[in-house]
């Protein structure tokens, strides 16, 4: 049977729904788009927000696979093969149709200023997490994505990882009222997936997945995103998840610098 790429092609496009959703609201509010399409240009935030966004992702996975070494985890160094160019393809997809572009503006440029006016930024960045992660329903019913194949354990980490990582972008959006930013981040954390050397004969087995084998993995890296968030919040707090002043509905709206 001759592969349709169709269904892809209406999947990618149906992933642009937050920043699209979120353009029409403002247009429709008589707001400028141009003043919160903005912040996805916003790169010109310190050199130091791009050491996180490139290197939190980074340092997440290095540790959990120096854990999963030391617990006789389901890993293998020798798995570490991953191409520059693979890394580079798999970046620059994440980045505008993966979770990044498509997403992005939605969610953390969009609906977490909007929380932030109302709640704690702890608070906005769980709720963002809530309604990112139910709107990936879908996926967990479509044959052709991977989140169909997810087993239970898969699901429930993927869900709670989901909302940790909203805390996280929280974090790096509050800080720089940068959309690209945490675009970026968000690509690396997908990136970095592939740099998890996995040692494929221990998760699968006579064509059986070993539940135990992924439960360890999917528990070992939820710990340690766990403990990134419990070191960003107990330092920049719970209220705002920044120092200083963070973004709000008038920011998005070009009303404040």
């Amino acid at each position: 049977m001759e592969l349709s790429w169709t269904p892809w092609i209406l999947i990618y496009i149906g992933s642009f729904g937050p920043p699209v959703s979120a353009a029409v609201v403002t247009w429709l509010q008589g707001e400028s788009v141009r003043a919160w399409a903005r912040q996805i240009g916003r790169w010109r935030v310190g050199w130091p927000w791009w050491v996180v966004a490139f290197g939190v992702p980074v340092a997440i996975i290095a540790v959990t696979t120096g854990i999963l070494v030391v617990i006789g985890g389901p890993v293998d160094l020798a798995q570490l093969s991953a191409s520059p160019a693979m890394i580079v393809v798999i970046f620059i997809f994440g980045l505008t149709v993966s979770g990044g572009l498509n997403e992005e503006p939605g969610w953390r440029g969009f609906m977490q200023p909007y929380l932030n006016d109302q709640y704690s930024a702890l608070t906005a960045s769980l709720i963002v997490g809530v309604v990112w992660a139910v709107w990936h329903l879908p996926y967990f019913v479509i044959p052709i994505t991977p989140h169909s194949g997810f087993t239970p354990v898969n699901q429930i980490g993927w869900f709670v990882g989901i909302i940790l990582l909203s805390v996280i972008l929280t974090w790096a959006y509050n800080n720089t009222g940068s959309v690209l930013i945490v675009m970026v981040l968000h690509a690396m954390v997908n990136t970095t997936d592939i740099l998890l050397p996995l040692a494929p004969d221990r998760i699968v087995q006579d064509g059986v997945i070993i539940e135990r084998a992924v439960a360890t993995v999917t528990v070992t890296q939820l710990g340690v995103q766990l403990l990134v968030v419990l070191l960003i919040v107990g330092y920049f707090g719970r209220h705002s998840i920044a120092h200083g002043e963070i973004p709000g509905v008038a920011y998005i709206q070009g009303k404040t610098a």
